[in-house]
């Protein structure tokens, strides 16, 4: 296996349940980040790619937003010297007009850092939301086409792989999510790149996510005999 999915489901039912603040939750959630980052490095997998904040999530409140993308920037300038120690690229995926200077300098920063770390690939959906990828890759290659870089005929699957966020990347071979019963769906996260994925649904809630549960999820993609359509 070579690139695991996870879609980081229940930090707010988490911190609902324990009776904490919302943001409590989240700060939990970013301990599990850590978490997993470990455990892929410790199982040799070398991509991971986490879905942090959809393009649906600039919805929920101003105070939450901010939260989040604070709790980001303290993460990413706290860890990103282990980071390097340990072999790990972060890279964003996402649509980045959103950002503020402050968080695009931040984020620019840790992706420079990490450029050379080869251990371990983590890409981070930050404002990602898959129908939305696929826009913009086709708006590129709209451009591209218009300007005569390449012929509208020629355009394959490779070649539109190549205009997505996750160019060069493997496709994603397992994806957990966590969160309960209730949230057995992809959720708009890696629609082209999860095509022959196999899915795994845990019923602990991000925060509580543990290294068995992990362990469990792996089981279960070995037991699987994958077919890739044949």
């Amino acid at each position: 296996m070579k690139h695991i999915g996870v879609i980081m489901d229940g930090n707010r039912r988490w911190a609902k349940t324990h009776k904490l603040e919302l943001y409590q939750g989240h700060n939990k959630g970013a301990e599990s980040f850590g978490n997993i980052c470990d455990w892929c490095l410790q199982e040799n997998i070398p991509y991971l790619t986490v879905y942090a904040f959809s393009t649906e999530n600039w919805k929920r409140t101003d105070k939450e937003i901010k939260h989040l993308f604070g709790l980001m920037e303290k993460y990413f300038l706290e860890e990103k010297s282990r980071c390097v120690e340990k072999g790990v690229r972060i890279k964003l995926i996402g649509e980045r007009t959103r950002f503020d200077a402050r968080t695009m300098s931040i984020i620019n920063n840790i992706e420079t850092a990490t450029a050379e770390c080869k251990k371990l690939y983590v890409q981070v959906a930050l404002s990602y939301g898959g129908r939305d990828e696929i826009v913009r890759a086709a708006k590129k290659i709209a451009a591209d086409s218009a300007s005569g870089v390449i012929k509208s005929d020629s355009i394959t699957e490779s070649i539109f792989e190549n205009y997505l966020d996750t160019a060069g990347i493997p496709d994603v071979d397992l994806v957990i999510r966590t969160g309960g019963a209730e949230n057995r769906r992809l959720s708009n996260f890696l629609p082209w790149q999860t095509i022959y994925a196999e899915l795994f649904f845990s019923d602990l809630m991000w925060p509580e996510f543990t290294r068995e549960e992990f362990n469990r999820a792996l089981e279960y993609y070995r037991s699987v005999k994958r077919k890739l359509g044949t």
